[in-house]
């Protein structure tokens, strides 16, 4: 997991190419004014979406990992609180794994960690890393975000 900012994080020469090109792209299209809806960069392989939602108390939202997709998640407005768990904890599932959405979901989190951002602020979960975005430790809240996929493969 990498936490940042959407501008930083756009030229980060430590982060790979693909992903700091990710993130200019979401910067060059204003992602502020941009309607909710799906925007490729790269077809299937990158792409990402601006949602608004509500956010919910933290022990409301299962936590859920990916095995294909980079999960970015990029705070537009409001303030979102992300549960987040290393690669390699025990996963136990509450249901098959599904592949066509890319996403399993487990009981819990175990040495969870907790993750703040606001506005501009950004985390970069990388396959098999629990987590669980949209919560809020306190009431519920407004939030508009964007959650960028990118393939992992593109990066090996």
């Amino acid at each position: 997991m990498i936490i940042d900012t959407l501008l930083d994080g756009a030229k980060n020469p430590l982060y790979p190419a693909l992903i700091r090109h990710t993130l200019q792209a979401i910067l060059d299209k204003k992602p502020h004014s941009l309607p909710t809806g799906k925007y490729p960069i790269q077809g299937e392989r990158v792409f990402f979406s601006v949602v608004e939602g509500e956010t919910r108390l933290l022990e409301q939202q299962k936590p859920e990992f990916h095995r294909q997709y980079i999960d970015i998640h990029i705070v537009l407005a409001g303030e979102e609180v992300i549960g987040a768990g290393a690669k390699g904890l025990a996963l136990e599932m509450t249901g098959p794994f599904n592949d066509k959405q890319d996403v399993g979901f487990c009981q819990h989190i175990s040495s969870e960690t907790l993750i703040h951002l606001h506005p501009e602020e950004l985390a970069i979960i990388f396959p098999y890393e629990l987590h669980r975005p949209m919560c809020t430790l306190s009431q519920p809240a407004a939030l508009r975000k964007i959650i960028v996929k990118i393939d992992s493969a593109l990066l090996v």
